[in-house]
């Protein structure tokens, strides 16, 4: 599984970007080298973060960014986002085949997304289809039997509790053998909860959870899990809530594990843009945490009335 940070660019963390300068050259460091990101075509349709990708011969991960366009109450063309695709192939991702440019997807109507997602192809674009929660699932079954690769949506404000339960009926109905393994690649959209990226055989998937919890005052450590460093965080007035309020000698142990990592607690609880780094390149090693004990099986046992 490739865990994708999103919003890297549109978020101006990369070379030549503003937030990128306030870096240590050991922060730069790590940031030049995220594996994986992505970006969503309403943030990144400006030719200013085309040229920037092209400069750092990026290869992303293209959403349409319907769901953020939708929420702004604006309007995206599938005509536009196609040539948009077309004259920018250079700085998309492809696995095995596949563009990883996910289709403009029709927030609450899946029939709108099929269409969309037909007209792309005629279009002369091929995105990755996209099933969001709670859809019909006759949809599913079409894009399970005619597609290499779909993506999985509608997911974001959900608790993880409510996420388990339908995540674990598709996974099981649909997208895996009689072994558990998955039958095609299946990317989570906006998977922020690591039990969930753990749980299922996910090819991949995305998560903002990196710039959130740096805007929070946290940063989400390997192997501490989340931590509130922020000097401005009303949490360090509550005693074990902030790592200025452990006992001492968890306060040693951290500090010590930060500056191991190359980060100073100076840094990180008073410079925003520190924590937004950690968190970039903690992820990363999430991800291969992850992928080291996981089986690439979804053994779940659902239960179903009928």
């Amino acid at each position: 599984m490739n865990v994708f940070m999103a919003a890297v660019y549109t978020n101006s963390y990369k070379p030549g970007q503003n937030r990128y300068v306030k870096l240590t050259d050991h922060e730069k460091n790590l940031v030049e080298n995220i594996p994986h990101i992505l970006e969503s075509w309403h943030y990144v349709g400006k030719q200013k973060f085309v040229d920037e990708m092209r400069a750092d011969n990026a290869k992303i991960f293209l959403d349409s960014g319907a769901f953020s366009a939708y929420t702004l109450g604006a309007t995206l063309s599938v005509e536009d986002y196609c040539n948009y695709i077309l004259r920018n192939q250079d700085i998309i991702r492809v696995e095995d085949g596949s563009m990883m440019a996910s289709v403009l997807d029709g927030i609450g109507d899946p029939l709108q997304t099929w269409r969309n997602q037909m007209e792309m192809e005629l279009r002369g674009v091929r995105p990755l289809p996209c099933f969001h929660a709670n859809e019909d699932e006759r949809y599913l079954e079409h894009y399970v039997k005619n597609y290499d690769y779909i993506t999985l949506g509608g997911m974001v404000g959900s608790s993880t509790k409510a996420l388990s339960i339908w995540l674990d009926r598709i996974w099981d109905r649909y997208l895996v053998d009689g072994s558990g393994r998955a039958k095609i690649k299946v990317h989570g959209f906006g998977i922020t909860a690591i039990p969930l990226m753990e749980r299922y055989p996910w090819f991949s998937c995305d998560s903002s959870s990196w710039i959130q919890s740096a805007a929070f005052g946290s940063i989400v450590t390997p192997d501490y899990g989340p931590l509130t460093v922020s000097d401005k965080s009303p949490s360090r007035h509550d005693h074990g809530q902030h790592v200025s309020t452990l006992s001492q000698v968890e306060q040693d142990s951290v500090l010590a594990y930060l500056e191991n990592q190359g980060f100073t607690y100076e840094r990180l609880s008073t410079i925003y843009e520190s924590r937004a780094a950690y968190n970039l390149w903690a992820y990363g090693v999430i991800n291969t945490m992850i992928n080291a004990k996981h089986s690439e099986r979804f053994m779940g046992e659902i239960q179903e009335l009928f």
